[in-house]
């Protein structure tokens, strides 16, 4: 049997990995009763608070569109809020609320069990090796002029 060339293979796990993680997240999500890029601005937001609606946007390689209805739904959820730039009142910037760091904390603890839980099936040895793999893979796609490169 002929094997497949390196980037099948490549294409094939990551597919698989995207699917698993994306259904982990919107399951995550849902528990929650947000989106799962509602989720992923919660998370960004509570990794870098007051950041713009652009900034936000190209971290997320998110059209400003179609966050800025996203964060409206959490605005008014009361899980963001919007003040203006101390730097230019022109603008705003984007924060949680205490209502949206507590539903950070509360996503984080559901995807901190699930990672928990995956990586019990790697054997001890090899979980430096998966993580280090992992974070290669990421700053190899961030090279690619194909690929989205939010900052990492």
């Amino acid at each position: 049997m002929k094997s497949l060339p390196q980037h099948v293979n490549v294409r094939e796990v990551l597919q698989l990995l995207v699917r698993r993680f994306g259904l982990l997240q919107k399951d995550g999500a849902q528990c929650c009763g947000i989106t799962v890029l509602q989720s992923h601005v919660i998370y960004e937001l509570h990794k870098r608070p007051n950041i713009s609606l652009n900034d936000l946007g190209e971290i997320l390689c998110v059209d400003t569109s179609t966050l800025s209805r996203q964060v409206q739904q959490l605005v008014q959820s009361d899980l963001v809020s919007r003040l203006p730039d101390p730097n230019d009142r022109r603008y705003v910037v984007l924060s949680l609320t205490a209502l949206g760091e507590a539903q950070a904390q509360t996503i984080a603890g559901t995807m901190e069990e699930y990672v928990q839980e995956i990586f019990k099936h790697v054997p001890a040895d090899k979980r430096d090796q998966v993580l280090e793999s992992l974070h290669l893979l990421s700053i190899a796609m961030s090279q690619s002029p194909n690929c989205c490169t939010p900052p990492l």
